[in-house]
């Protein structure tokens, strides 16, 4: 099981890792010792949005998310950061420059974070530490299915969110460990030899993965990227094709 740092060492965590890992993993250490399973199940683990776990392609991943902004604290942003790398540092413009006043009352500049556009990666945390992301009640776990980087029987796949959130459980984890264990039980009965479990999942049907799992299918599930449209039906592999005249 491929995993990040989580709390113990990371700046941008939403969950641990080796403590979710260890609960994942306990209950999961008779598939990864015998050959019952149909084909191997590559099961990751990222603690944040930026994924340097490779969830973005795993049979199985958990992801740590974010649900809240990043708060500001205009006492000490002046004296911790370059606000123009906090401003660059995010990916869709939701950070911008605001002359503000702080404890003391006394004029600053400082920056304001429009929520409706925030992504809660935490890009702005990484250059500015007077805006911390972590958060108790919003910090959690989403659950993604379906991904791999073979290209052995079919083409490599994305994974796809099926859970959007589960709180934080510490130091098990129950609810994260019975979804991902009921899953890997289901695809282990029901998949094909050498089936991985986004292909098995695309053999069903995405609409019978939910109900064999017994997972509510939430709008959290629909891909609303604005160019989802052109890349739904495109592959992780990149193509080039040489035009000569």
């Amino acid at each position: 099981m491929v995993h990040t740092q989580g709390w113990v060492h990371c700046h941008t965590p939403a969950t641990d890792a080796s403590g979710v890992v260890k609960a994942v993993m306990d209950e999961l250490f008779e598939y990864f010792t015998s050959m019952k399973l149909p084909a191997q199940i590559r099961v990751a683990l990222a603690c944040c949005l930026n994924m340097c776990g490779a969830v973005h392609a795993s049979d199985i991943a958990v992801l740590g998310v974010h649900r809240k902004p990043p708060m500001i604290d205009h006492d000490a942003i002046t004296g911790l950061c370059e606000l123009p790398l906090a401003i660059s540092a995010c990916p869709l413009g939701a950070v911008k420059p605001k002359k503000t006043t702080n404890s003391k009352g006394e004029e600053i500049k400082s920056v304001q974070v429009n929520a409706d556009r925030c992504m809660f990666c935490g890009n702005c945390y990484t250059m500015c530490p007077a805006m911390p992301l972590a958060d108790p009640e919003g910090d959690g776990i989403a659950i993604l299915v379906g991904g791999k980087v073979s290209n052995s029987r079919s083409a490599p796949k994305f994974s796809k969110l099926v859970i959007p959130f589960i709180p934080n459980n510490p130091p098990r984890w129950p609810e994260v460990t019975s979804v991902i264990k009921h899953i890997v039980e289901v695809y282990s009965k029901d998949a094909n030899k050498y089936e991985r479990v986004g292909e098995w999942a695309e053999r069903i049907g995405w609409e019978k993965f939910f109900e064999k799992c017994d997972i509510p299918f939430t709008i959290k599930s629909i891909d609303d990227y604005r160019l989802a449209y052109d890349t739904w039906r495109c592959t992780t592999q990149f193509k080039f094709t040489n035009h000569i005249k």
